[in-house]
């Protein structure tokens, strides 16, 4: 895994790169044992949010523990309709095609994707150069957590809806639209006035 630098990640997304941003909802925080449960991807660049993926994964209701359950708390009733790992892991790769990831925490959201991937039969997902918002914003002083991030920025969140996948991806989705402008290379801000 590599982390794409923030001044390069500043460049590629004002050059036009499209970025799929994602977010996992886990049964715990083992990377290498424990499995997701829902992921939500949107495509991004600089033209906006674009298409979505949203999928919740059948797991054995027995290996989520209470502390995750007690963050996301996705019914178990949805969880046990679910459909089966490897086919949401399939389409979630066919969705992202090789596309550079971004995560609040890709520290932790990568390698548990990469883990459940090849737990599932499936290769490691194709593009391992990746982005963090996290890591951005401790490099510029910010509050780590997503929700903070989201306040600084004054960017509305609803409590009750933090903590599933996709709602989590619009989140930082609009942070992320806040850290681009406040970033905006110079010659982006004086090409707007010729």
């Amino acid at each position: 895994m590599k982390i794409i630098s923030f001044e390069d990640f500043i460049r590629r997304y004002y050059s036009g790169e499209e970025f799929v941003v994602f977010d996992t909802e886990t049964t715990g925080l083992n990377t290498f044992h424990d499995d997701i449960i829902e992921i939500g991807a949107q495509k991004w660049s600089k033209e906006g949010k674009k298409e979505s993926f949203s999928e919740l994964m059948w797991v054995n209701p027995n290996k989520i523990t209470q502390a995750a359950w007690e963050v996301h708390k996705i019914p178990m009733e949805e969880i046990e309709a679910a459909k089966k790992p490897s086919e949401v892991l399939d389409l979630f790769n066919v969705f992202a095609d090789g596309k550079a990831l971004v995560a609040h925490n890709i520290k932790f959201d990568f390698p548990m994707l990469n883990s459940n991937l090849v737990r599932n039969g499936l290769k490691p997902y194709q593009n391992d150069e990746v982005a963090c918002s996290l890591v951005y914003a401790k490099e510029q002083s910010l509050p780590g957590k997503l929700s903070h991030l989201a306040k600084h920025f004054k960017v509305d969140t609803k409590a009750e809806s933090l903590h599933r996948a996709l709602y989590d991806v619009d989140v930082l989705i609009n942070v992320l639209n806040s850290f681009m402008r406040v970033h905006e290379p110079e010659e982006m801000q004086y090409s707007l006035l010729i």
